[in-house]
């Protein structure tokens, strides 16, 4: 059986520092996309199907956790972060558990957490905040932790490691398939050390992996599938998937700009770990030859892969992918010179050497909570929204133009909104199509069509239309505004974009 050490003192006092951490991120405003999870999440807990009543090209992992945060908190930002922090905490338990015996200094060991969940807090802003690569972590952890601890047993054991790995794999794959390929990583990793390790034969060897991984994997995945095809919805369910994704990509060019401004803040971000990571790498690697130092590093170099596969993306957020086996690699180079900086005649040296290192992720922290107590602590709507205004300077004027239709004498009803989803946030009302109006660059030419006809169909009082999208939409499919132009008429424009509403 895994023995599974218990907490001490140290990784208490770890967990209310994360605590601590992400309370000063319970406020933080939301950008466009949590705002559309958050808007997806509430129309499901309205009693409508995903994809069938309300369709984005995303997997239903995130559109699930911002259901059940809303559910049990509420849709808005304190609800949905509430969650998060709980999810992280516990993320942050599992770490503490699982990798004591990783590290040399149990000191070091309690540090875990602060280099992966309080580091991840502390770089993210409001765009990156309960995405999709960043709540990934935790079962992409368990899978690697779980296919890690395989190697070292025979039988049943070994087969029910497996079959958990397979497990926690399928639930990733239920919030992004690409991740399938770091998956696959780990599981081609522990084959391949398997067969070198225990001399075994290969086919043997592949059966006794795969099966057991194969029967994991299939149980959430047909949990997701049973649901849909229950509301008759596997087609759309089918096409969304594997049709579209391939050809929105193939609509874009490889953005070399993006790609650069997204590694910039990548090293801008998690430098310190990154150094440190390296001391792991050199001297746990390819000194010690750590299997689990292997399937870590394994992890990164597939992140960096799946990023690069999603062309005209590039975000700030996918490098988000990165923050748990880089905050582990970089515990591990921390505890490798743990010995060597208590050896020095100083401790002023030690300590000014691990202050330098951590000082930007120090600073930005820091910043974070003198704006929070400032605000009071964010403990009135007045003084929350201003503290979130300074994160999300755009927010006054989403509020302002969601006010506009909240006015006495405004039409009821729900909205179309060609822009940022935060409109709906404030406005309280949801989206009269199926079809987003968000990100609309990577609609595919027979959804503008079929956009139309949804607007058609439900006739929405009032639609909003921002400039950005705006000129998408007059790029791509002009009959869209033409068809705005005839059926509504501008009432109120903004910094944002143009109210219109029906005649």
């Amino acid at each position: 059986m895994i023995s599974i050490p218990k907490l001490n003192r140290i990784d208490f006092l770890v967990l209310i520092v994360i605590v601590i951490i992400g309370l000063v991120h319970l406020p933080f405003a939301f950008d466009g996309d949590q705002a559309f999870f958050r808007l997806g999440a509430l129309e499901m807990h309205q009693g409508k199907i995903l994809y069938r009543d309300f369709w984005d090209v995303k997997q239903p992992g995130i559109f699930y956790f911002y259901f059940l945060a809303g559910t049990l908190f509420g849709f808005n930002e304190i609800g949905i972060h509430v969650f998060e922090l709980i999810y992280m905490v516990f993320f942050s338990i599992i770490l503490l558990l699982t990798l004591k015996s990783y590290f040399q200094h149990r000191i070091i060991a309690s540090l875990v957490p602060l280099l992966t969940v309080g580091v991840y807090y502390i770089v993210s802003g409001a765009w990156h905040l309960t995405q999709v690569e960043a709540l990934v972590g935790f079962p992409l952890f368990l899978c690697l932790w779980l296919t890690y601890k395989s190697l070292k047993y025979e039988g049943k054991q070994r087969f029910y490691l497996l079959l958990l790995s397979g497990f926690f794999g399928g639930i990733v794959l239920i919030f992004k398939l690409i991740l399938l390929l770091i998956l696959l990583s780990f599981w081609l990793t522990i084959l391949i050390c398997s067969v070198l390790i225990k001399r075994r034969n290969v086919l043997k060897e592949f059966i006794e992996i795969s099966l057991p991984i194969f029967i994991g994997i299939i149980f959430p995945l047909l949990a997701v599938v049973s649901y849909f095809a229950w509301f008759n919805s596997i087609s759309i369910l089918y096409e969304t998937f594997f049709l579209y994704p391939p050809r929105i990509v193939a609509n874009f060019a490889f953005d070399k700009r993006k790609l650069i401004a997204g590694i910039k803040w990548f090293l801008s971000a998690f430098y310190p770990l990154f150094l440190l990571a390296i001391v792991a790498v050199n001297v746990s690697l390819r000194k010690s030859k750590n299997i689990l130092t292997l399937l870590l590093v394994v992890w990164c170099v597939f992140d960096f892969g799946v990023i690069l596969l999603q062309i005209g993306a590039f975000w700030e957020y996918h490098y988000l992918l990165f923050f748990v086996p880089l905050g582990i690699l970089a515990t591990k180079g921390l505890d490798i010179l743990w010995q060597p900086l208590k050896e020095l005649r100083s401790p002023i040296i030690t300590i000014a050497f691990i202050f330098l290192l951590f000082f930007p992720l120090l600073h930005t922290f820091t910043r974070k909570s003198v704006i929070l107590a400032r605000n009071n602590f964010a403990l009135t709507e007045d003084t929350r929204f201003k503290y979130q205004s300074l994160f999300r300077p755009k927010y006054p004027s989403l509020r302002s133009d969601a006010e506009f239709i909240s006015q006495p004498g405004s039409l009821s009803g729900d909205i179309y909104v060609a822009g940022d989803p935060s409109i709906y946030y404030f406005s309280g009302r949801t989206q009269s199509t199926i079809l987003r109006g968000w990100a609309l660059e990577y609609f595919l030419p027979e959804q503008w069509p079929k956009l139309i006809e949804q607007l058609d169909l439900s006739k929405p009082p009032y639609i909003f239309i921002d400039s950005i999208q705006g000129a998408i939409i007059n790029k791509n499919f002009p009959k869209m505004l033409e068809f705005i132009q005839r059926r509504y008429r501008m009432v109120h424009q903004s910094s944002n974009g143009i109210w219109y509403i029906i005649k």
